[in-house]
Order: C-alpha cells, then sequence, then structure tokens
C-alpha cells in the first residue's frame, strides 16, 4: 500500500521536539495558534511523544470529523422515495430509488427492494451490458475547501439465469473536485472499483420480484457519515407490472453498517388491467389416514391448476379437475391453496388447512462460506423420530453462481444402502437424490437427530461476484417431473419431512481471521497498536503483517483516522472497535472488492 505523502511546510515549528524545519509532515490550523505532528523517530523521549499525541488527538478528531465517516453512531434515519417511468397494467416500467442519509448517521451496507406483484423480465440483457446506474451527490465542506461534485457508477450486468440477474455497480466517474478533495481526506479515487453488488430476483408468476443491493467495500460508507448523502438509483424497464393492475406495493428495506433498519411502504394504483380468471369455491381439506384430500368446483375449465401447501410449490394439475390427493403431507397443521391459471393469469388464491399426526422427521442442508473456484462439500443432516428406510429430496441452488457435479453417502448413516440414486438438472439448478437402505427391509438408519444422509458435491464458479449469499433450498417438490421430499418410515409408509435451508456465502480469498485494532500482531489491543500505525504511515516503519487488523473503524483504508478510532475505544470510551473486535479473532465481515487483506496474522 502506498505510504501517505509528507507535506513539507516553511513556517518555524514550535511546541515540538526540536526539529529543523520542515519537518514536521501535518499542520492543522486552530484559531491561536498551529499544531504540528512531528515524525515518530524524533521525538526526544516517549514521555514527550505521549505529550504531543494527547494534544494531536483533538485535530485528528477535526479531519476525521470531514472525512467520508466517522467512527462512531448510533442513529439510521434514512429518507426514501420510488417513481416510475410508467404506471399501466400489463406494461414493462422502469424505477427510480431516491434515498437520502443525513449527517451524523450511520451510512447504509444494503438495500432490499420488494415488488408485490408483476415480475422482472430479463430477456435481452447478457453479461457487461447495462442495467442502470447509481449516483452519489457529494458536498463536503473541510476547513480547507469544499468538496462538491458526483461519483456516478454504472449497473453492469455480470450473470443472467432464467429467473435471477447478477450485477455490479462500478464507478465510472467522479467529477467537480471529489477525486483531489478525497485524496485529502486520506481516501483514494473509487473510479473503477465495484461500489455495489446487486442481485435482481423475480418471483413466480405474478407475484412480483426483489432487488437486493449489497455494499462491496469501496465507497467508505460505514459507521456515522460525515456528510449528508443523496443516492439516486435509476433502473431500466426490467419491471413488467402486473396485468392485472390494482395497487402495486412497494417494500424497501435499508440496513445500516452497524446492523440498524429502516423500512419504508409505498402504493402506487396501476391504470387498466384485465380481469383474472375466477378462483375455485368450495375448497375443502380432509384427512384420509396419513394423507389429506382436497376437492373443489371449478367456475370454468382453467388452462392448468396450482395446488401449494405451506407456501410452496406441491403440484400442478390439469385445468378440469377438482380434487388432489396429497399422500405425503407435512406433520402437524398444512395450510394448501389452490389456484385456478388460464391465459397466463392466476386466479385469486383458495386456501384450506388439515391437520395430521404423522412422525416428525426434518431435513436440515448446511451452510458454508467461501472464495470463488473453491470446491463445495454441503452436508445434509436429519432429525428422525423413526427408525428410516430411505428417503428422496431435492435441492435447489443458483446455477449461476454454484455447480453441484455429484453426492455422495460416504461417511454418512447411508453408506452402506443397497440403492442410491443421483439425479441433476444442471440449467435449473436441481439435485436430487433417492436412497433405499435394503431391498430386504432388514437395515434401517436408527431414530436420533443430526444424522448425516447426504453429501452434494461441486463447486463456486470462479466468476461469482464475493460478498454474496446464496440459498440453498430444500423444496417441498421441484424437478420434472417432479420429485417430492419424503421419509420412508414404518415398513413403506412416505411422510413429508420438515425442512431447514442453508446458503454459501462467497467471501473473498485468502481472508484471514483477526483482532481488530491489533496493530502489532501480539493478540492484544493497547497503546503499542497505535503507535504501531503511526510510525508506519509517518515514520517508515515496517509494514505491518495484517492491515485489516490496523483499520480501526473498518473503511478499508489506512490513515490517521484509524490510530484515532483505536486511540478513542482505548481511552474515550468511544465503544468497541468494529467486528470482529478488541478481543477474538475473526473474519472481516464487511470486506469487499476493496479489502486490504491480512497476509500474516496470529490468529489461529
Amino acid at each position: 500500500m502506498a505510504r501517505m505523502t509528507r507535506p513539507r511546510r516553511t513556517a518555524p515549528v514550535t511546541d515540538c521536539c526540536p526539529l529543523e524545519t520542515g519537518d514536521c509532515i501535518l499542520e492543522i490550523s486552530r484559531s491561536g495558534g498551529a499544531i504540528q505532528f512531528c515524525t515518530i523517530l524524533q521525538f526526544c523521549t516517549m514521555l514527550q511523544f505521549f505529550t504531543i499525541l494527547t494534544r494531536l488527538l483533538p485535530g485528528f478528531l477535526l479531519i476525521a470529523s470531514v472525512s467520508l465517516t466517522a467512527p462512531v453512531s448510533a442513529q439510521f434515519n434514512p429518507t426514501l422515495g420510488t417513481s416510475f417511468d410508467l404506471l399501466e397494467a400489463g406494461l414493462p416500467s422502469g424505477f427510480i430509488q431516491e434515498a437520502f442519509f443525513p449527517e451524523g448517521d450511520e451510512g447504509p451496507s444494503s438495500l432490499q427492494v420488494s415488488f408485490d406483484r408483476g415480475s422482472f423480465s430479463f430477456s435481452g440483457y447478457a453479461p457487461d451490458q447495462l442495467v442502470g446506474g447509481l449516483v452519489v451527490d457529494v458536498f463536503v465542506s473541510t476547513p480547507f475547501v469544499d468538496i462538491v461534485g458526483l461519483i456516478i457508477a454504472e449497473v453492469q450486468v455480470t450473470s443472467v439465469g432464467s429467473d435471477s440477474m447478477d450485477a455490479v455497480a462500478v464507478v465510472t466517474e467522479v467529477t467537480g473536485n471529489v477525486a483531489p478533495g478525497l485524496a485529502l481526506l486520506g481516501i483514494p479515487d473509487p473510479t473503477g472499483a465495484v461500489a455495489f453488488n446487486v442481485v435482481y430476483t423475480d418471483l413466480p408468476g405474478d407475484q412480483g420480484a426483489t432487488m437486493d443491493v449489497s455494499d462491496a467495500g469501496s465507497l467508505p460508507l460505514s459507521g456515522a457519515l460525515g456528510f449528508d448523502v443523496p443516492l439516486t438509483w435509476t433502473t431500466p424497464a426490467i419491471l413488467n407490472h402486473s396485468p392485472l393492475g390494482g395497487e402495486l406495493i412497494v417494500s424497501t428495506l435499508l440496513t445500516s453498517s452497524g446492523g440498524t433498519q429502516s423500512s419504508f411502504s409505498e402504493t402506487f394504483t396501476l391504470i387498466g388491467g384485465i380481469e383474472p380468471p375466477p378462483p375455485v369455491s368450495g375448497l375443502l381439506c380432509s384427512g384420509a389416514g396419513q394423507s389429506v384430500n382436497l376437492s373443489w368446483n371449478n367456475p370454468q375449465v382453467y388452462d392448468s391448476i396450482e395446488v401449494r401447501r405451506n407456501g410452496s410449490f406441491l403440484t400442478q394439475l390439469a385445468g378440469d379437475l377438482q380434487s388432489y390427493l396429497d399422500p405425503s403431507p407435512e406433520p402437524g397443521s398444512n395450510l394448501y391453496e389452490v389456484i385456478g391459471i388460464s391465459s397466463g393469469l392466476p386466479s385469486l388464491t383458495s386456501s384450506c388447512s388439515a391437520v395430521v399426526s404423522i412422525p416428525t422427521n426434518r431435513i436440515t442442508v448446511q451452510s458454508r462460506a467461501q472464495a470463488p473456484g473453491t470446491p463445495l462439500d454441503v452436508g445434509v443432516d436429519a432429525e428422525l423420530e423413526l427408525d428410516t428406510e430411505g428417503y428422496a429430496f431435492c435441492l435447489q441452488y443458483d446455477p449461476l453462481l454454484l455447480q453441484f457435479d455429484a453426492a455422495t453417502l460416504e461417511a454418512t448413516a447411508a453408506a452402506d444402502a443397497d440403492f442410491f440414486v443421483f439425479d441433476l438438472d444442471a440449467p435449473q439448478g436441481i439435485a436430487s437424490v433417492a436412497v433405499l437402505l435394503d431391498y430386504a427391509d432388514l437395515v434401517e438408519i436408527p431414530a436420533g437427530v443430526d444424522i448425516p444422509i447426504c453429501r452434494f458435491l461441486g463447486h463456486i464458479l470462479a466468476t461469482a461476484p464475493t460478498g454474496v449469499s446464496t440459498p440453498l433450498i430444500l423444496p417441498v417438490a421441484a424437478g420434472s417431473p417432479p420429485l417430492a421430499a419424503t421419509i420412508v418410515q414404518n415398513n413403506g409408509a412416505a411422510y413429508a419431512p420438515l425442512r431447514n435451508d442453508g446458503s454459501v456465502t462467497i467471501i473473498a480469498s485468502g481472508g484471514q481471521q483477526f483482532i481488530r485494532g491489533d496493530a502489532n500482531g501480539d493478540l492484544l489491543v493497547d497503546i503499542a497498536d497505535p503507535v504501531k500505525l503511526l510510525g508506519y504511515l509517518f515514520a517508515s516503519g515496517s509494514l505491518p503483517n495484517c492491515l485489516d487488523a490496523c483499520d480501526g473503524n473498518d473503511d478499508e483504508i489506512l490513515d490517521v483516522a484509524d490510530a484515532v478510532q483505536i486511540l478513542e475505544a482505548l481511552f474515550n470510551g468511544s465503544g468497541p472497535l468494529p467486528a470482529p473486535g478488541p478481543t477474538a479473532c475473526g473474519p472481516d465481515p464487511t470486506a469487499g472488492s476493496r479489502a486490504l487483506g491480512c497476509d500474516t496474522s496470529s490468529c489461529p
């Protein structure tokens, strides 16, 4: 990392060690005189060093107060408004979100926008194409100069799937005097850096869509903001409004860098629209032993009928059927929804419920946090109420981020199974397994908890962006033809298990654990650590082994504000340092594309 340039001065040095003119490297103007910061190696005694460091602290805080982020704040009171290019039912529209983050409040780390109807269309998009833009309006008043201009980013597509699209917001232009102004505050020019990661997700049918935006770390927005931040996010016409018209609800969740959340709900009335098909009537759910029978009346013949159970897709039926038998409901209460579909339009939902007394089983897919290009070994564990003869289930994943090539029963409770089959629909991101322990029904998996039953093997794609968490879903049923999640017990009886989904968090490669503030790597945070950092910055001291540990305010920039933050935490009771904190080893939870890195660490 480049060292801070040492500005020269010609005025005589006062109130410092006896130095030659020009040996001070920082001067902060104040009423009644000036404060000078001398090179550490030229202090006459350590006592003089600490005396002068105490006098310098207010000056350092002055610089920190006009930087893009200040060390500590607990407030998060943003404002936000959404507007559309068009509000006509059935037509595509772009949308704009304008957010405002006040000075002194925490900066944003993520934004999630949900549309309760309509759908996203990714047709015509390919990697490297533009899908919107971002503008940050900068105005910072400092004792030296006003910093005025714009930080402009283009949202570039990185991958496109059938129901999701990934993109990154890359800074392409910095106008006015923002770039040299940021340099004055010790902040690098962000041009060319990824500012945010974006994931667009289209929900099934006319159920809406979501846009998830997460901070990539190149803009120093963590901590308390030192100035007002107006932010405008523009998205082109990828949202197709619902053809049914009615009211569109836009829900936005903003999360601060400290984890505080602020939510907004806006309602828009769509113009026009067509009538959906009428819903089914007289829907009844009745228990039939360990099954559930559904019956209803159709007001017309639909193109198809969709049945959902507990919020998840269960099956699709011919449009003239008026009954369905669910052979393997879940234990306890089951909520069923029946939806008629004509010309691609869903009817209103009809629902009923049934309580079923069957063995309670549960399957859980493990979560992982790994870097792009690394191999995946994802286990599935089971909680089994009864001895188990076999099982089957699917795993859904994003094929634009992950690839699974195989499944294995090695090192599981089913390692000696007589029958095992693995099936893969890679384009749709569906992997499935079916297992029978013993053809003669003599071998079973004993009842118990935390029982490993399968491992899925694959890897994270090398092109996957970091800072993204992608779900690993255990659906009720998936594939073509659908395979339902089933546990076989009681001499061949099939029971639907409860399901716990997992995730894969894609992190930067080579991420080391460290203690925040431990600049000298002795696993303690004390006065020796800011001394080490200031020596590196201003006195040609050696490069710290772990720059992330030196980053006291977690803005991914190494400057005097980090030493100030550590000193404040030690002596002024300003609160704990950012995660992983000053007492325990851990990874950098906010590391983005511009993470400082940690070549070696004293942490295990």
